[in-house]
């Protein structure tokens, strides 16, 4: 490892992938410690994505819904009804013993329709007395009724936490121990030994009436939990209000059913809220996760108006959990599920009984998070180290191991064990510093291929530079002209690139090439005798035979070079150089005689470059030609000798090339 370390600094670009890697996966560990994962919307539709391929359990057939539908609502009358009717309804339910019936609907207030109420009202402002003489005392006060129904039966009402202070507070925690059958259900001192929970602390309550709370077996609050995106997975178990820990309407109801009081521990997961035999894992918030058996109305569901009607017998109902609630339209009681964006809030009660019975309750733990930030730092620290270590083959494998282990695993631990972990962090993890080393690799290696490839270029170009000094040392002479011709090369070149006609034909690269290979056009001449090369006078015709076979001499010289070397653009635009810059445009020229457009156009930029160096400086056979003779020439020779393109190219740079000449002296 040490060593590893010290060539990270010694060789910084070898070894800057894994760097970025291990930088990549530090402020991933980094977000996953300081972010909990109740804040992080993506990592939830991961969760929705593996919960809804979970093999779900059918609902349990010993919990029943009692629905005030749109149907009751039209055929009894307009909500809220009088009060006798719920109480009529919970009646007939509490005839057949169930073991536990929890009511989803809050009656905070009055029932205004109430005789006795409408008798006061009469008096109070209108001096009107109503006679009730003769009417029963059960159904004067609904309220009355209601609570002489409930009474005695276990029946939960439900309560609404708030986080203001509410200007009536309900009477529903006046004491710290609410008793079921001797047994208590909540006490403060409980919340001192919560290490983990952290449960919202809420200063306001909104109660049942006073008179339901006394004659209820127990009161929970209804309070929903509700995601970032708006969707409901949670439902709350236990909150805290004012330092009193508080049941929700499920865990009362839950209570009731078993008889028992409950107690919270911590297991290796964390909290959990014990229950008899049965555990309710929850978050440190108190929430627990609901595993849903399906989409809403999933529970076998009764109206309301058909138990009204005495179509179910109270029998029915006999050891059963019973759950009274609404999921008429214009009451709009219901949660946005990832399953169902119209899930009735009552069996959201129902599911978590369910889960609860059924002992297949969700979990994350209370550590996941510390859990993920290791298994990033791990999953990045070992691609980080492969990249090192091992070949780029191992690290694609390893990447896809990995991969499919994340994807794979959190699902085989959910759908058998009922914990999740979500593995999005930790996937987009592991694909950034994949994707972030492998990038940076490729960087690299783009780098050093770019550095291995100039130094290729350079000593091509010192290759090059050999073989024209070669030709200089058999003629003096022409040392000068081939670094003159070199620039009037590329002058020339550079103007053509300007041309519409020449754009896709000419890039840097070939300019590149044809500027580095033209001093090479006359190396072919090192193969022409002396006394033919450096005759001061006018050649014969048998010598002009053997001096013009230096253009082919050259070709098959650069052949040969290719031959040991390789394939080489320098070299092989060279041979066209070589080989075709004495053809002309109108095919009198040598040694192939070439015509317009089939002469190669590096071979057509030379002989324009080579022709007016030659003109316009002194040579031990002919005197220098002035510089605007040389141009007339060349332009008179436009079409004939030359191509009229490079002629245009070369008359419009005629102030580049009249410099380049003044300024290379031989």
């Amino acid at each position: 490892m040490r060593s590893i370390l010290t060539a990270m600094f010694t060789q910084p670009t070898k070894y800057l992938p894994s760097l970025v890697g291990f930088i990549i996966t530090a402020l991933f560990a980094y977000y996953t410690i300081s972010t909990p994962i109740n804040e992080r919307v993506l990592d939830w539709k991961v969760y929705d994505f593996y919960n809804s391929h979970y093999p779900q359990s059918e609902p349990n057939d010993s919990i029943i819904i009692i629905d005030i539908d749109d149907q009751s609502i039209e055929t009894i009358g307009q909500w809220p009804w009088p009060r006798f009717q719920i109480a009529e309804a919970l009646r007939l339910i509490i005839e057949g013993r169930p073991s536990s019936i929890l009511m989803d609907i809050l009656l905070a207030e009055k029932d205004g329709s109430s005789l006795i109420n409408i008798q006061q009202l009469f008096a109070s402002r209108f001096a009107i007395d109503l006679d009730l003489s003769s009417i029963p005392p059960g159904l004067k006060d609904y309220d009355a009724y209601f609570s002489q129904v409930i009474d005695g039966a276990p029946v939960i009402m439900p309560s609404l936490l708030s986080q203001h202070t509410v200007k009536q507070q309900g009477q529903c925690v006046n004491s710290d121990i609410k008793q079921v059958s001797n047994k208590q259900i909540v006490t403060e001192k409980q919340t001192s030994r919560l290490p983990n929970l952290n449960s919202e602390q809420y200063q306001g309550i909104i109660c049942p009436l006073q008179q339901f709370y006394q004659h209820s077996a127990a009161t929970g609050f209804i309070n929903p939990s509700i995601d970032k995106d708006g969707l409901v997975r949670r439902i709350p178990i236990v909150k805290q209000y004012q330092k009193k820990l508080m049941p929700s309407l499920s865990l009362a109801g839950l209570t009731v059913m078993f008889g028992s009081d409950f107690s919270i521990t911590n297991d290796l997961l964390g909290p959990v809220i014990d229950l008899q035999n049965n555990h309710i894992p929850v978050d440190q918030s108190g929430d627990a996760l609901i595993n849903f058996r399906g989409k809403g109305r999933h529970y076998q569901t009764i109206p309301i108006l058909k138990l009204l009607s005495g179509a179910i017998s109270p029998d029915y109902f006999t050891g059963k959990v019973v759950l009274v609630g609404a999921t008429a339209s214009a009451l709009n009681d219901i949660s946005n599920t990832y399953l169902d964006p119209v899930f009735p809030n009552i069996e959201l009660h129902a599911t978590i009984i369910d889960n609860v019975i059924s002992g297949d309750v969700l979990t994350i733990p209370v550590w996941f998070e510390a859990a993920e930030s290791i298994i990033i730092l791990l999953v990045g620290a070992m691609l980080s180290l492969l990249m090192i270590c091992k070949s780029v083959n191992v690290l694609n494998i390893s990447a896809v191991c990995l991969l499919f282990v994340l994807s794979f695993l959190p699902a085989i631990f959910l759908y058998t064990t009922q914990v999740y972990f979500s593995p999005f962090i930790a996937i987009i993890s592991l694909i950034t510093v994949f994707i972030g080393i492998m990038t940076l690799k490729h960087y690299c290696a783009e780098r050093q291929l770019a550095s291995v490839q100039d130094a290729i270029a350079n000593a091509n170009l010192s290759i090059i530079d050999c073989m024209a000094t070669v030709a200089e040392l058999r003629d003096s002479e022409t040392g000068g002209h081939i670094t003159r011709t070199r620039l009037y090369v590329q002058a020339l070149i550079k103007q053509l690139q300007t041309k519409p006609k020449y754009k896709h034909q000419i890039n840097d690269d070939y300019i590149k090439f044809i500027s580095a290979a033209s001093p090479l056009h006359d190396i072919g001449k090192v193969g022409i005798p002396d006394h033919i090369l450096l005759k001061p006078g006018k050649l014969s015709a048998d010598e002009l035979v053997i001096m013009r076979t230096h253009a082919t001499l050259g070709a098959d010289i650069l052949r040969q070079t290719i031959k040991k070397l390789g394939p080489n653009p320098y070299l092989n635009i060279a041979i066209e150089i070589a080989n075709y810059h004495h053809e002309k445009w109108d095919g009198s020229g040598y040694p192939v005689g070439l015509k317009g457009d089939t002469i190669p156009l590096s071979a057509r930029v030379m002989a324009v470059a080579d022709v007016f160096d030659a003109l316009i400086n002194k040579r031990i056979y002919k005197k220098a030609v002035g510089f605007d003779d040389t141009f007339n020439y060349i332009k008179q020779a436009s079409g004939s000798h030359f191509d009229p393109d490079v002629v245009d190219a070369f008359i419009e740079i005629k102030a580049d090339l009249l410099y380049i000449a003044q300024t290379i002296h031989d």
